[in-house]
């Protein structure tokens, strides 16, 4: 009886296998089922190959299911299932401008575009229900007035679209670990409503756009970035509802006396504004967290930007960015025609740049720490009377004069003192470079004081590397005079090279670590728990001789004291 129950079974499992073969068989070949993985059902594929196809008056109608390429009868060409290795998976090129054509319920994998429009077609065409895959994904220089939607796109960058674009409800996922562009549009008239973007720090750069909407689109892990110079074309477009991981995207104007906080926003723009205070907010996984544009009196205080880009600011009297901490890509603050200005207090971390300033005056950038960095962590460019004090800069520097802490051109009236400039990686490379400066102090005079350069010999001056010969006179080892060394300080015990005793408890730096109590915490401090055991037995009554006795009990580890820390 179990024999023929196991035999049964068997020819069961055999016959499932059969059919799920055919079935695999069949697709393989020409295809009679399919499944837009991320919409509605593709029934009936007409075509299943691994080559692009070109698409053109010749051939347009038998690729079609129906359709003149009337306006109000277009051709429908539907049901397609292209997985190439090709350029493009399908190229619409040589089809008449007169002709409309609606591509749609296909799965189309190019590996530059899934889509491509060589040919000048106004309104004439229409994506609609597909997934589509590639590097670029959809596009085409001459595609105006394109209507996309309801499509699952996969790219790792975004084409640029164009004049004219209708594009709504569809998915977009970006493939790359570089935070690029999920999405690019320029020019007028667009509609953009009801998409939902999944990025990796990336951006829906807008660029030279007017009258053009965006409404009701969720963002995760993306957001806006407006790289037009021009004001008044960016405030003629309309923004409403968009959501920016869980949060409204803050697109500010004409702000004036006012305080943002409260974490309201998931990112903002700030434009044409005076005296405006953003504070305690969180920007995280953006691809910019604020940007500021023509504004006065503007401060950023106590927020935490993990982003491409933590601020950018371009024409603006008078910023102050302090208590912050930024960690991300490309830049911690990206600053050009910003006059007044002062960075303090700021932790930045991880970001190619530090901070890039061009084109500025009057700049304060004081007690900042700024660790990993990949390129430059100060990158100054047509600057003039800066101060540059008590930071902390390191970088990763990996071939010499690729990397630096900090660079200097065309540049007048700077100061640089009191500062701990590091390498991360090649411990010979040097750390500054000047070029082209006039009026350019890498010490102070009065105090005789330089900075701190992990590869400077400890003998006589430091050279700066550059054009006009400049030097450090004054270089140190050990500022605060703790008997640590700097390079000690910032990358084994994470204290304050410029403070012998870094958490103001009474006992500096190095008699803490000595005692292997930690510097940190002013709670703990050497001798804390012998105190500590007199102080309790007093407490619980037992008096002093029974808190002196505990004392020496607990110093000769016969008596433990399990909430005193071990030393």
């Amino acid at each position: 009886m179990i024999n023929i129950i196991k035999q049964k079974m068997t020819l069961k499992i055999c016959l499932v296998c059969l059919l799920i073969f055919a079935l695999l068989f069949q697709f393989s070949n020409s295809g009679i089922i399919g499944m837009n993985e991320d919409n509605e059902q593709i029934s009936e594929i007409k075509l299943y190959t691994t080559v692009g196809i070109v698409i053109n008056d010749t051939n347009i109608a038998a690729y079609s299911s129906s359709g003149t390429g009337a306006s109000d009868n277009p051709y429908i060409i539907d049901n397609l299932m292209i997985n190439t290795t090709d350029s493009l998976a399908v190229d619409f090129k040589g089809v008449s401008s007169t002709s409309y054509y609606v591509l749609r319920d296909s799965h189309l994998i190019g590996s530059t575009y899934g889509v491509y429009i060589h040919d000048s077609i106004v309104g004439k065409a229409s994506i609609i229900n597909c997934t589509v895959e590639g590097a670029l994904s959809i596009g085409g220089p001459n595609a105006l007035y394109l209507n996309i939607h309801n499509n699952t796109i996969k790219a790792r960058q975004s084409s640029n679209f164009r004049e004219g674009l209708t594009f709504t409800n569809n998915v977009v996922y970006t493939t790359s670990d570089y935070s690029g562009s999920i999405f690019l549009i320029q020019d007028e008239n667009n509609i953009v409503e009801d998409n939902i973007f999944y990025g990796n720090a990336s951006s829906i750069r807008i660029n030279r756009v007017t009258n053009t909407t965006f409404r009701d689109n969720i963002l995760h892990s993306s957001g806006f970035y407006f790289s037009d110079d021009e004001i008044e074309d960016i405030l003629n477009n309309t923004f409403e509802n968009n959501i920016i991981n869980s949060k409204p995207f803050g697109f500010l104007y004409n702000q004036n006396d006012e305080t943002i906080t409260g974490d309201q926003y998931g990112q903002i723009y700030l434009v044409n504004s005076t005296n405006v205070l953003i504070e305690d907010h969180s920007f995280v996984d953006v691809y910019s967290g604020i940007q500021i544009y023509n504004s006065t009196n503007i401060s950023v205080r106590n927020v935490e930007v993990k982003a491409n880009t933590g601020i950018y600011a371009e024409n603006v009297e008078e910023i102050l960015i302090e208590d912050s901490r930024f960690e991300g890509y490309r830049d911690a603050m990206q600053f050009e025609g910003v006059n007044n200005s002062i960075i303090q207090n700021n932790y930045i971390t991880d970001f190619e740049y530090g901070l890039e300033f061009e084109y500025m005056n009057n700049v304060q950038i004081n007690n900042n720490t700024i660790v990993n960095m990949l390129e430059y962590g100060l990158y100054l460019n047509e600057v003039s009377n800066v101060d540059i004090n008590f930071n902390i800069i390191t970088c990763l520097i990996l071939d010499e004069g690729t990397e630096v802490p900090i660079v200097i051109w065309s540049s007048e009236n700077i100061t640089v003192f009191y500062n701990v400039f590091i390498s991360i990686g090649n411990q010979t490379a040097h750390l500054a470079e000047d070029w082209s400066t006039t009026n350019i102090m890498w010490y102070d005079a009065t105090s005789e004081i330089g900075n701190f350069w992990s590869n400077w010999n400890e003998t006589g001056t430091y050279a700066i590397e550059g054009d006009g010969g400049n030097i450090d006179l004054y270089p140190f080892l050990d500022i605060d005079g703790d008997n640590l060394t700097e390079i000690e300080e910032v990358l084994i015990y994470f204290t304050d090279p410029f403070t012998a005793d870094s958490d103001g408890d009474g006992f500096s730096d190095y008699e803490e670590i000595q005692a292997g109590t930690d510097p940190l915490d002013s709670k703990d401090y050497p001798g804390r728990g012998r105190i500590l055991a007199i102080v309790l037995g007093i407490i619980f009554g037992i008096g002093i001789p029974a808190g002196v006795a505990v004392f020496f009990l607990s110093k000769k580890g016969i008596l433990k004291l399990p909430f005193i820390k071990k030393k």
